[in-house]
């Protein structure tokens, strides 16, 4: 098989010098660094200090007040001598403050973040009104991680916003001090619960760092994003500071840094005459696309053979909008074929049985006094159209308190719904209330994914997978936390079906871990009741799943007598953007999706995208950062995670693209699995609600899509 090389955002180096002097005190001073437990346990020794030294301190190369000099190796010369040598720990440390004290002699604003890495803010250009930008570059110092040889990880942030306004603007000193968090003041960031007095007594000079809460507060409009080549982006960025900043010549007095950017092996789930993306649709129909497949075969699983009725709830308004929607839905408007045909569900509407409100800033007492009284058949399915007059991106907390409540109430009636946004999508107003609407242009183009959304709300199939999986159990937890709300909820999705299906959704405080593992374990004992063999346990997290939350899972798989391995996959689901690869040999720079490789111990970077040999690929579907996931495999009847076995990991990772792809709420194709997305939507909505429980369809169906 052919070689493939992807070159990563890192830099090596080597030593300067083969020895390090430093003073040690146990004394803090102006700019000292405190020594980790373990470099003060062993230092303790070294040094012979009194026993119970509570802390060391170095000022690396500059002498101190009652410091101690001591020099030792940095690296082996031999393989085996027993000097002793500084610690990777400190070293990191110690490269981090010459690198700190290099960028401030060049009047670059830095600061170090609570992993020790080292940020920088170069100016640029902010996307926000009202501000001025940075661009803000990560340094990070690591050992072996990768490579052999020590290696400076540089990596983008993207574009920081700060106020033009200080701190003792108008609008500032309106605001509750928990608003702000970082502030700029003479090329230093502070925070602004640590506001030196020099920054206090020149509070005019003193200006914030945009927050969400800073936004939300002074309704600072969110510009729309950037869908642009994040890898042309990114590698441009930092290509651009490499050779501002990072030159071997600049840096020789502390680090031999390598001219060029470090190249890395990569790995391929394919292999010859394998597909990894394949679909199943109607009537048994394949194809790698679910845009195609819906279009040539139709859906995999109709809805139960239930009556069906669609009603609308909207603003009086806004009536023009649903009469047009009413005709494309129905199939009598071209740009799309109607949800009978597209997806099998008959589409039926009662006269009169639409809600129509006034008030469109609490349209709920009016909506709700109108459901209180209109009567529902048991037999039949409803599916309610609600036409918001505020969209996604509204700051108002109070608007979207709106989407959340109706949820809420049209859920507790065992209704479906479907939102649909007014502004974004109508482009003439007209007088006359029987005249429709005219949509913007393209609009035609989302019936697809509202078609697809609704079949899999109402009990349908849109596709499922074309290998069957392996007998096991796999669930996916992710979380949300709501900013506004100061909480966060754990998410839960399981999947019994070989063919990725999924039955059974919940959610659960942060705090829940019982009631969480409880409902893995009903999943587990159902399971198990509808199949022969439970081969192991996968679960899909959004982060390390710690010992507490491994725990009662564990005594839980021991009560039911269960002796089956638990493997854990930790994706972040942010995507990587710490550590990327890119595929110089491609003018787009992405890397092939199914493509992997290691990026530290137990860690990887999967590429799970559109671009696949021997396929078209559409640029429209974006260019997705890698997945960055690491493994956690406890044995059976253990609570200690054990390395995992190389052989099992394409698996593993075939597994997470193939999960991918059961994205009911569009037709487009994703990068994150489903055992991710579905929990998070979940977690995202549930806290707004006033209930304590969701009732039993919300815990059976996707009604969150």
């Amino acid at each position: 098989m052919e070689q493939k090389y992807l070159s990563l955002n890192l830099l090596n180096f080597t030593f300067s010098s083969q020895t390090l002097k430093c003073y040690l005190s146990q004394q803090e001073t102006e700019n000292s660094v405190s020594l980790t437990e373990k470099d003060l346990s062993f230092f303790i020794n070294y040094l012979k200090l009194v026993p119970g030294t509570s802390a060391l301190y170095s000022t690396f190369e500059r002498p101190c007040e009652g410091g101690i000099p001591v020099t030792l190796g940095v690296s082996k010369t031999n393989p085996d001598s027993t000097e002793p040598l500084w610690s990777f720990s400190f070293l990191k440390k110690f490269y981090i403050f010459k690198l700190t004290n290099y960028f401030q002699t060049l009047g670059v604003i830095v600061r170090t973040n609570f992993v020790s890495d080292m940020e920088v803010w170069i100016p640029g250009v902010s996307p926000y009104s009202g501000c001025r930008g940075y661009k803000g570059f990560t340094l990070r110092v690591q050992f072996g991680r990768i490579t052999n040889l020590p290696e400076l990880l540089v990596s983008y942030d993207g574009v920081h916003s700060v106020l033009n306004e200080p701190l003792t603007g108008e609008n500032c000193q309106e605001l509750e001090p928990i608003k702000f968090s970082w502030l700029l003041y003479e090329n230093t960031l502070i925070r602004y619960d640590e506001m030196t007095d020099k920054a206090r007594r020149n509070a005019e000079s003193v200006f914030p760092c945009l927050n969400k809460g800073l936004q939300r507060a002074l309704k600072i409009p969110t510009p729309a994003p950037d869908k642009s080549n994040r890898y042309l982006r990114y590698r441009n960025e930092i290509e651009s500071f490499r050779k501002q900043y990072l030159q071997p010549e600049d840096l020789k007095e502390f680090m031999v840094l390598n001219n060029g950017w470090t190249s890395r092996e990569c790995q391929t789930l394919l292999t010859e005459g394998k597909l990894l993306n394949n679909l199943v649709f109607g009537n048994g129909g394949t194809d790698t696309e679910p845009k195609n497949g819906m279009k040539r075969f139709g859906p995999k699983k109709l809805t139960p053979n239930r009556k069906t009725v669609f009603f609308f709830i909207c603003q009086r308004n806004d009536i023009q909008m649903a009469l047009t929607i009413n005709e494309y839905m129905s199939g009598k408007l071209p740009g799309f074929t109607g949800i009978n045909k597209y997806a099998g569900i008959v589409y039926s509407t009662v006269k009169d049985f639409s809600v129509y409100f006034d008030n469109k800033e609490n349209p709920l007492p009016e909506i709700v006094q109108v459901l209180d009284e209109r009567i529902f058949d048991n037999d039949t399915r409803y599916v309610a159209l609600y036409l918001s007059p505020f969209g996604k991106t509204d700051s108002d907390e109070a608007h979207k308190a709106i989407y959340y409540k109706l949820k809420e109430e049209l859920l507790h009636r065992s209704i479906v719904s479907q939102v649909i946004e007014v502004e974004k999508n109508w482009t003439d107003r007209q007088t006359d209330i029987e005249k429709k609407a005219i949509l913007k242009k393209g609009f035609n183009f989302a019936f697809p994914n509202i078609a697809v959304s609704l079949l899999a709300k109402l009990g349908g199939t849109p596709w499922s997978l074309a290998n069957e999986l392996a007998d096991e159990l796999v669930i996916g937890i992710s979380a949300f936390k709501s900013e506004e709300m100061e909480k966060k909820y754990l998410g839960s999705a399981f999947s019994f079906s070989g063919e990725g299906n999924f039955y059974g959704f919940d959610c659960f405080r942060s705090n829940q871990l019982d009631e969480l593992a409880g409902s893995i374990l009903m999943a587990v004992r159902e399971y198990c009741s509808g199949h022969k063999t439970l081969k192991r346990l996968v679960i899909h997290f959004y982060k390390t799943l710690s010992q507490k939350e491994l725990e009662p899972i564990e005594k839980g798989l021991a009560k039911l007598k269960l002796d089956v391995p638990v493997v854990v996959l930790n994706i972040n689901k942010m995507f990587s953007e710490d550590i990327v690869g890119f595929d110089m040999q491609q003018s787009h720079l992405m890397p092939y999706s199914f493509t992997y490789l290691p990026v530290g111990y137990n860690q990887y970077l999967l590429y799970n995208n559109g671009l696949q040999k021997g396929l078209n690929f559409d640029d429209k579907e974006g260019y997705p950062f890698p997945l960055k996931i690491s493994f956690q495999y406890f044995p059976v009847g253990t609570f200690s995670s054990e390395p995992i076995d190389p052989l099992l990991i394409p698996d593993l990772f075939e597994q997470v693209c193939r999960f991918s792809q059961l994205y009911w709420k569009s037709i487009s194709r994703q990068s994150l699995p489903v055992t991710l997305r579905y929990p998070e939507m979940l977690a995202k909505i549930v806290p707004h609600f006033s209930r304590p429980e969701l009732p039993r369809t919300g815990k059976e169906t996707l009604w969150f899509l």
